[in-house]
Formats: structure tokens, C-alpha cells, sequence
């Protein structure tokens, strides 16, 4: 199933909340529909500074589906396509991370440090050499797509688990500490910068290297950017760096069960392996930063269902972006309508806060009124508000505003702690308890 058809029902989250009487309903053959696919300028929804740099270049041309943008960059590493905004920053970022470790492995420091892990791994009884994964080059074309980014333990059924010989060897911990503190996900499936993280983990495993000689390589799209304060952003590297899956999993279980989610849903979602353990473990804590609320095992059954890495990563940046609301703007509940997770605040709004590239107006975005006005009713809800990580067409706009629909788009949740909005965009005030300010 594609991103595209599994946001079908986020459409429905786009009317869900616009109270539509039957006299004003259109039918969908009088009503005109963009058609996709949209072609739009991607220096239209990147800053500059990200369309291009050492080793990478953004092609201008960008293709939407009604909802995320699809990129195309030429790197390196050759072109890469990433399915949304928030996954092009994250490989931009992986592609920085693969030139600042390629640039390590031409140090002397790190020349002094092989030599070093050559002899450790004779010495050691070749454990990494005759290990099942042997690199994680092999492992990405041996053993399929699950088993695309870190390796596979020999007893756990997890694919981002490191096998039990290079975990005692340290190597799946050094591996880890230089991805979280580069700000990439440890478990990528970006097979040029896994290639280079295991041989300098090997280095500062059996060879003596720092992982502190790591090279600063900036924080867009970093792994933890979302999180809001200098005390969760170390909390969550310490969880990402000190913990392999296994654990991971266990934590993340605990943390589960604790706001209420039931064993089996929270084992649902550990086990959906579109997820890392690190895309896994922000989520939880984006449903911890949510705080005392009803309705987390519904989003959690919400993001169990992702069927592909696209979805996977929506999900994860979804979960941020909701807990940024709720923690900055009001509180409230999550409901389920539809089988999908919303939110409704405590002063009776029903808002739609979704990290969205660009939203079109669709045929899927207009059939979905009529099941979405009998639902509304029954909630109760007075205000409906949409706010869009991304912007959306003119055509859109208008045909949901007309309809009830107060609209913010480039939204940035301002810093819980320091009240300032993010890079960019609009910025919803931390003062706004019980209805959203938008600052622009």
C-alpha cells in the first residue's frame, strides 16, 4: 500500500471537522478536482540553505500526490528519491553524515586505529569476519529489506538487531553513538552511510577511536530535532545511544503500558519493522510529552497499521507534531473516527495538526464530508482547525474555508521552554491555552 492511499485517510482528517449541511454538499462530478500528479518548485517549501551543498543537489522539479511532496537529489551516492519533506531533510542529513565519515577515514588518527582493529579481530578469533553479519553491505543485499539496516541478531526476530558477537564486541554500541550524535537514525537503510559507520565502529571498537573525533555535521533534519528542550534532547540521545533494540523494545513496552496502551497493542506496534527502534522510541515519547490525556492507545493502534517506511515515517512525525500542539497550544483527547486517530481539545475544537507537504483538493478529500458530518455531530465539536507542517493549494483552501475551516499553513510550534518559534513558517504560541494563536 502507498503513502498516498493510506492518507486517504488523513483527507478525511482535512473534512472530517467541517460541519456540512446537506444543501450545501456538491456532487463530486459538478466539483473540479486538481489532478495529480501536481508538479511544484521545491524552493517553494525548502529553505535555501537546503536545496544544495557539498555532495548534494535538490533538483527543482517536485512531484505531489494531494498530500506529500516526492524529491529527487543528485548526490554522491547517486540520486535519491525521498517521499516527503521530512524524509529529504533526514537523507540530506545522512548524506553529510557519509562525507564527514569518509573524511575521518582519511585522518591519521583513524588510519593508526584500523591497523589496530585488523590485529583486534585476528587476535579476537576473526569473531567479525565469521559472524552471519558480516557488514552491513552484506546484510542489506543478502538478507531483503527488513534486514537493511543494522543487521539481525541470532536470537531475536528484530531486523535492526546487531548479531550477539559484534553486540559483545561493543561494535553495535560505537555504531549507534556516532549516527545519534551525526543526528541520523542508526538504523537507516541509507546503505552508503552504514557502509561507513561500520568500518569506523569497527576502528573504535578493536582499534582504539574516539567516537568524540566524530565530525560536527550540522542539525537539519537531524534525528532528535523535534524534540523540544536541551534536557529531553539529551535524555532521548543517552536512550538512542545507550540501548540496543531489545532493550529499546522493553523500554518502549513499559512506557506503553504505563499510559494505559494494552500489552498486546503496544507488541503490535514494537513488531511493526517498518518502524526503527529509533522512529519507534520518538513516538513513545511524543505520547509521553502528550501527559494525562484519553485516547494514546488510539493513535498507537493508528501507527501499528503503517504498511511501508513512508507511512512509518508520517506516523513518527505526526505523533511529534500532535504532541507539540497539545503541549504548546491546549490540551485534550485523542478520538478514533474511522479507524483513525484526531484529536479533540478541551474547549471543543477539533484539530487537524499534520506534518502535510502540500495539500491538494481531491476527489478522496470531498467524498469523505458526508461520513465525516454524521461523526462531528456526534462529538460535539464547535471550531475546526487544520494546521499544515506544509501549505496547501488556493483551490483547497478556499473550497475549506468555505465550509468552516480556519487554516494555517509553514505551522512551527514554538519552544516549550524558550516561547521562540522554529526555523521558518508560522509558529503556534505557547501562551494560547484553549484556543491557537498563530504567529506569523
Amino acid at each position: 500500500m502507498s503513502l498516498h492511499k493510506f492518507l486517504k485517510a488523513i483527507s478525511r482528517l482535512v473534512v472530517v471537522i467541517v460541519v456540512v449541511s446537506s444543501a450545501s454538499l456538491v456532487s463530486a462530478t459538478d466539483e473540479p478536482f486538481e489532478q495529480r500528479p501536481l508538479v511544484l518548485i521545491a524552493s517553494d517549501f525548502l529553505p535555501k540553505s537546503l536545496l544544495s551543498g557539498e555532495g548534494y543537489s535538490v533538483n527543482e522539479q517536485v512531484s505531489n500526490d494531494g498530500f506529500q511532496n516526492t524529491y529527487t537529489m543528485e548526490t554522491d551516492y547517486g540520486v535519491i528519491t525521498a517521499s516527503s519533506s521530512d524524509e529529504l531533510r533526514a537523507r540530506i542529513q545522512e548524506v553529510k553524515a557519509t562525507r564527514a565519515l569518509e573524511k575521518l577515514e582519511r585522518s591519521d588518527e583513524f588510519k593508526d586505529a584500523a591497523k589496530g582493529a585488523v590485529s583486534g579481530l585476528v587476535e579476537g578469533g576473526k569473531a567479525l569476519v565469521t559472524s552471519p553479519v558480516d557488514t552491513t553491505k552484506s546484510a542489506v543485499k543478502g538478507m531483503g529489506r527488513w534486514l537493511g539496516n543494522v543487521g539481525r541478531s541470532i536470537t531475536s526476530d528484530d531486523p535492526h538487531q546487531d548479531n550477539v558477537l559484534k553486540t559483545a564486541l561493543g561494535y553495535d554500541a560505537a555504531k549507534r553513538a556516532y549516527a545519534v550524535e551525526m543526528g541520523v537514525d542508526p538504523y537507516t537503510d541509507f546503505e552508503p552511510f552504514q557502509e561507513r559507520l561500520g568500518e569506523v565502529a569497527r576502528a573504535a571498537t578493536a582499534g582504539g577511536l574516539v567516537t568524540s573525533v566524530a565530525i560536527d555535521v550540522g542539525t537539519e533534519g537531524a534525528l532528535v530535532g523535534t524534540v523540544t528542550t536541551v534536557t529531553s534532547l539529551a535524555s532521548m540521545k543517552s536512550i538512542l545511544k545507550d540501548n540496543p533494540p531489545a532493550t529499546l523494545a522493553k523500554i518502549n513496552k513499559e512506557k506503553l503500558e504505563a499510559m494505559g496502551v494494552k500489552g498486546y497493542q503496544a507488541e503490535a506496534l514494537l513488531k511493526n519493522y517498518n518502524y526503527t527502534p529509533a522512529e519507534v522510541t520518538l513516538i513513545v515519547e511524543a505520547l509521553k510529552r502528550m501527559g494525562d490525556m484519553k485516547g494514546r492507545e488510539i493513535f498507537v493502534a493508528f501507527a501499528t497499521a503503517a504498511p511501508d517506511r513512508q507511512v512509518a515515517r508520517f506516523m513518527q512525525h505526526y505523533a511529534e507534531m500532535l504532541a507539540d500542539y497539545i503541549t504548546t497550544v491546549e490540551t485534550g483527547d485523542i478520538v478514533d473516527i474511522s479507524g483513525e486517530a484526531w484529536f479533540v481539545s478541551g474547549a471543543g475544537s477539533l484539530v487537524g495538526a499534520f506534518p502535510l507537504d502540500y495539500l491538494a483538493w481531491t476527489e478522496e478529500a470531498s467524498e469523505s464530508t458526508r461520513i465525516a458530518s454524521e461523526k462531528m455531530a456526534e462529538l460535539g465539536v464547535k471550531r475546526r482547525e487544520l494546521l499544515l507542517e506544509g501549505q496547501i493549494s488556493p483551490q483547497a483552501r478556499a473550497a475549506l474555508a468555505s465550509r468552516g475551516w480556519k487554516i494555517s499553513e509553514n505551522v512551527r510550534f514554538a519552544d516549550a521552554d524558550k516561547g521562540t518559534p522554529g526555523e521558518g513558517g508560522a509558529a503556534v504560541s505557547p501562551g494560547a491555552k484553549g484556543a491557537s494563536q498563530v504567529i506569523k
